[in-house]
């Protein structure tokens, strides 16, 4: 039986709490969620500089998250009536489940579980800002839940540029080595990786080195500040 992946949260949301306020909760994880997807847009003046094949993959990707967050509206419309119709107990577990997936997903707390560690060295003509956002999107695809680059935790607003000696990330200035931790099924993350033309062939073939690492326990403790949605305001009836 395989281990399912743990969200550590806050005390706070580990007490019980009345229908209304996991609804208030969860709304607003919600407009955290959909505004940080908002924000990635929001950013033309990172697209200047990227050539039109790394468009193409951003615009694949946006895609993606699109999609991704429509049936997350959809679920969690779901979700926040059965909460007012349900009871007690059954309610409350079904929010603290929600609860713990929209943390994991808006990287707001430190993770658990089954994963791989991905250690990238090389100078930046063979490892650059691309190469790390093609190794976090074939990350995602493969099922990845939560991922960390150089300590930095990786979400839906994350971006990377080149600098004179690395990369940046988030305007965080990181250097070869790069490793990357994800959480998700190992086996299928580390398969994806390794397909031939992938993100790993790439980089050997240009003078840079990868080492995948399976691990059946991980833990990414960098997370991302729990801010005021900008563009979303939550709704409770």
């Amino acid at each position: 039986m395989k281990k399912k992946i743990r969200v550590k949260t806050p005390k706070g949301l580990q007490t019980p709490l009345s229908r209304r306020y996991f609804a208030v909760i969860l709304s607003v994880l919600l407009g955290v969620f959909i505004s940080i997807a908002i924000k990635q847009n929001a950013q033309p003046e990172l697209l200047t500089s990227v050539r039109e094949d790394e468009l193409v993959l951003i615009l694949d990707d946006l895609s993606k998250q699109k999609d991704a967050l429509e049936i997350e509206l959809l679920n969690q419309t779901q979700i926040l009536e059965s909460l007012k119709s349900g009871s007690g107990d059954e309610a409350r577990k079904a929010a603290q489940n929600r609860i713990d997936q929209l943390i994991l997903l808006s990287g707001t707390a430190p993770v658990s579980g089954r994963g791989i560690q991905v250690l990238i060295t090389g100078d930046v003509y063979s490892v650059n800002s691309f190469t790390i956002l093609d190794t976090v999107q074939e990350l995602r695809d493969a099922g990845a839940v939560a991922i960390e680059v150089n300590g930095v935790r990786v979400i839906n607003s994350t971006y990377f540029t080149d600098t004179n000696e690395g990369i940046s990330v988030n305007n965080t200035k990181i250097r070869s080595p790069y490793k990357l931790l994800a959480l998700g099924d190992p086996e299928t993350m580390s398969t994806a990786l390794k397909i031939p033309g992938g993100m790993s062939e790439t980089v050997t073939t240009s003078g840079g080195n990868v080492i995948i690492t399976e691990f059946p326990e991980l833990e990414i403790t960098s997370s991302v500040p729990l801010t005021t949605p900008e563009y979303a305001d939550s709704v409770i009836d």
